[in-house]
């Protein structure tokens, strides 16, 4: 071989590796000349805020946190008085970073949408304040499952989803009982430093039974947030009624018991208890029928996640929580290209989702229709909803539920769960995904 040859070989290989590491890398639109810096640094710093605000930094953490880096030498250039073209070019690297982060976002988001359910109520519950180490080792936990995503390892989805799920919750119902139950345990830890184990035995126990009783009720029904109130507040009611009958009984411990204190402040309050009555009766009855509203426990509601879930082959369909919601994603259904009509090997995998509804207590039902990027943004609409109803016909048909109680609605491709730049992607993609509201 020539040395020209040679040469020219080892051209070609430099551009390919050159070529395959830019097609790896976001593509950097510059600012006009014309652009303000600093403004566009403003528009920026809002846009990571708003980026942050949505979860991204967890969602897509490696292509954020280089998002956050360009933002951080934008601000710093801007600090020491650079040129304005290097201001508007880290901004410029920030934005493309930026843009790859909420389209990994949206992927994780898609396929981990339960997770990300569960890590904002963990959030508005205050559990990152109050619980900082459990809800950081959840988010690390998240944020390693997210970088495979952003390297296009999907595989590790399915195994961590519940596993990371469970611990917002965890931290979450962790947060709402320091939130409600709080102050009641800290009133009892004073009495029974005070010696409420010696004069106030009595009161002891019952201001411990209202807190474990309302420390159960929290676990089981979380979101019933009037009446955890009404719990949690007579729980704290008799905290400190223990408080002030152990020191009352500790006051006059040579002269009198902890019973005749409870019958001197008995005494007291008597008139007040009569006037309360009335109102009473009326909180419990509302408690009672926002009860109603929550008729199953976590517990119950597991047992019927886990019959579903074993319903299904790994092949056929995949089950998950999404909030109060028990979400089918069917893998194996497949659909003739461009059409809606089902193949007669689509038929057993709805049987068995057929089955699932019918387990339940006439549930609302939704049917979603998706598609792969391929074909015109009318095209995969139109189609994703034809074969969203061709869905809920059959289930209709089947008779296990009204036709008021299931809709449809065709996303086309604006949900992917994987990129659409491979085949094996499209095919994951192209899906109907079962939603029951229970």
């Amino acid at each position: 071989m020539s040395i020209y040859k040679k040469q020219f070989y080892m051209l070609l290989i430099l551009i390919i590796i050159t070529f395959w590491g830019c097609s790896n890398y976001p593509t950097i639109v510059e600012f006009p000349a014309t652009a303000n810096s600093a403004d566009e640094v403003q528009k920026f710093s809002s846009d990571m805020q708003s980026a942050l605000d949505r979860q991204i930094d967890v969602l897509s953490p490696t292509s954020y946190e280089k998002a956050q880096d360009a933002l951080d030498d934008a601000l710093s250039a801007q600090e020491r008085g650079k040129d304005p073209e290097v201001i508007l070019h880290a901004v410029a690297v920030g934005r493309a970073q930026l843009n790859e982060a909420n389209k990994f976002a949206q992927i994780s988001h898609v396929n981990m949408e339960d997770v990300v359910i569960a890590r904002q109520a963990a959030l508005t519950a205050g559990a990152n304040k109050l619980f900082p180490d459990d809800f950081k080792k959840a988010d690390e936990n998240l944020r390693a499952v997210t970088t495979d995503v952003e390297e296009n390892k999907l595989g590790v989805i399915a195994e961590n989803r519940p596993i990371l799920q469970q611990e917002y919750r965890d931290v979450e119902l962790k947060a709402i009982k320091k939130n409600n139950l709080g102050p009641a345990h800290e009133a009892i830890a004073l009495a029974i430093k005070e010696g409420a184990s010696t004069y106030a035995k009595q009161s002891l126990a019952i201001a411990e039974l209202a807190v474990n009783n309302a420390d159960a009720f929290i676990t089981a029904y979380r979101n019933n947030t009037y009446a955890i109130q009404a719990r949690s507040a007579d729980a704290l009611e008799k905290a400190n009624h223990l408080v002030k009958i152990t020191r009352s009984s500790k006051a006059g411990n040579k002269i009198t018991s902890e019973e005749s204190a409870l019958m001197i402040e008995k005494e007291q309050i008597k008139t007040q208890d009569k006037r309360d009555e009335l109102a009473m009766e009326r909180s419990k009855s509302q408690d009672m029928a926002v009860e109603t509203r929550y008729l199953k426990s976590d517990k119950e509601y597991n047992q019927s996640f886990e019959t579903a879930r074993a319903q299904f082959e790994k092949n056929e369909a995949e089950v998950y929580r999404q909030g109060n919601q028990l979400v089918i994603r069917i893998r194996s259904l497949n659909f003739p290209v461009n059409r809606s009509h089902l193949r007669g090997e689509n038929y057993p995998v709805l049987g068995k989702v057929a089955n699932v509804i019918k387990g339940f207590n006439n549930p609302t039902v939704v049917v979603e229709g998706h598609t792969d990027s391929d074909g015109s943004k009318e095209q995969n609409d139109r189609l994703s909803v034809e074969r969203s109803q061709t869905v809920s016909n059959y289930l209709i048909s089947s008779g296990v539920i009204e036709s008021e109680k299931i809709s449809t609605v065709g996303l086309g491709s604006k949900r992917p769960l994987a990129s659409n730049k491979t085949a094996e992607g499209k095919a994951q993609n192209r899906r109907v995904d079962i939603v029951i509201d229970l």
